[in-house]
């Protein structure tokens, strides 16, 4: 199959339905070749809209500030991927590679495995996202933003509307919309939640991982939809202990942890192996492995450190206590200091890139 499929045949499938509804009606043939050809998201997202596109294509003009910020951002997103991301999923390919093989690890190996792909996973789309919208700026176009800080989500619901934003916001108006939405009863509210979330698990791959990944999804954000009719029916969704910190850090607790669970059945080639990794993560197999399978692993110690607890810790860091890179965009301006921290991010991506084995962007699988 084609390099990320589904990216452009979404786009153009917006386009089609757009052109139906009558809200695209000045275009040629070759506006439509430029639109669904412009290669900084044209494999991994975010998917746009014709009406949100052309405009810009047609005022195209150098702009000495956009390239400035582009290079910034690319270059972000790019230390991102090789140095952050692609680090992770050594860890994260090796534990796993030994689960789906029928072995189990312990519990700290088994988090240490999950925990590596969930911060992979992040930093290898988020750099994506920020390299695509740098890519833009170069040209002078301004892509829709992607991605924002998902793992600060309180809810299932909030982190959707953090993740894949453009990927959402397909499935919001040409499916979850079209089947009624929320403007049914609330059981129909219900089974639309579901069905938009287990059709974006299926999209994903037809597995039994990205099924079993889906359904879980939608049944969260049934649940958390579940509560907040029963919170606003004893009408306590404006209760005190609601608005407290503790209670946001529980919801973050809870949240992420789902999250970080449920990757495992995304991650996983063979559902055997994230049950065997599930296992492990909740203590049910304590298996101690031989020191020549054990060693490549997660805790191993290199050179004297832990290098994972290290990036672990970083990982959550860099998640939760920096704030989007896109944000930064709109207060940056050109100055040497900048300049100089560009490149040194930019030269530090290119030699790692060049001294570790490349990792292709997980999203070009789909």
């Amino acid at each position: 199959m084609p390099l990320a499929i589904s990216f452009f045949t979404f786009q153009q499938i917006a386009f089609l339905v757009d052109c139906y509804k009558g809200v695209d009606k000045k275009f040629d043939f070759l506006d439509y070749c430029l639109f669904v050809s412009f290669f900084p998201q044209l494999i991994a997202g975010p998917i746009v809209h014709h009406k949100e596109m052309m405009p810009q294509f047609k005022s195209l003009s150098v702009e000495w500030d956009k390239i400035a910020k582009g290079v910034l951002i690319f270059s972000l997103g790019l230390f991102k991927k090789v140095f952050i991301a692609d680090s992770f999923a050594k860890w994260a390919n090796n534990g796993f590679s030994i689960v789906e093989k029928g072995e189990f690890l312990n519990i700290a190996e088994s988090w240490a495995t999950s925990l590596s792909y969930t911060f992979q996973l992040y930093f290898d789309f988020s750099g994506y996202c920020d390299m695509a919208i740098g890519l833009g700026l170069l040209f002078g176009i301004l892509l829709p933003i992607n991605f924002n800080s998902p793992y600060k989500a309180l809810s299932i619901t909030e982190f959707w509307r953090r993740w894949h934003i453009t990927l959402g916001r397909f499935l919001k108006d040409y499916l979850y919309i079209p089947l009624g939405g929320n403007r049914g009863s609330k059981l129909l509210t219900l089974r639309n939640l579901f069905l938009v979330a287990f059709l974006s698990g299926v999209w994903h791959g037809a597995g039994f991982g990205f099924i079993i990944w889906g359904a879980l999804h939608g049944l969260a954000m049934c649940l958390h939809r579940i509560y907040g009719y029963v919170l606003e029916s004893l009408n306590l969704h404006k209760a005190t202990f609601l608005q407290s910190r503790l209670y946001k850090v529980l919801c973050w607790i809870l949240t992420f942890n789902f999250l970080n669970m449920t990757w495992v059945f995304f991650r996983a080639e063979n559902l055997q192996g994230a049950l065997n990794l599930l296992a492990g993560m909740f203590g049910i197999m304590w298996v101690e492995l031989p020191d020549k399978i054990r060693m490549p692993l997660l805790l191993s110690r290199i050179e004297g450190r832990n290098d994972t607890a290290f990036y672990l810790i970083l990982g959550f860091i860099l998640v939760l206590c920096f704030s989007n890179s896109i944000q930064k965009l709109d207060s940056f301006k050109p100055t040497l200091r900048g300049a100089i921290f560009t490149g040194i991010l930019f030269y530090t991506a290119l030699v790692w890139l060049a001294v570790t084995p490349y990792v292709e962007f997980i999203y070009f699988n789909f």
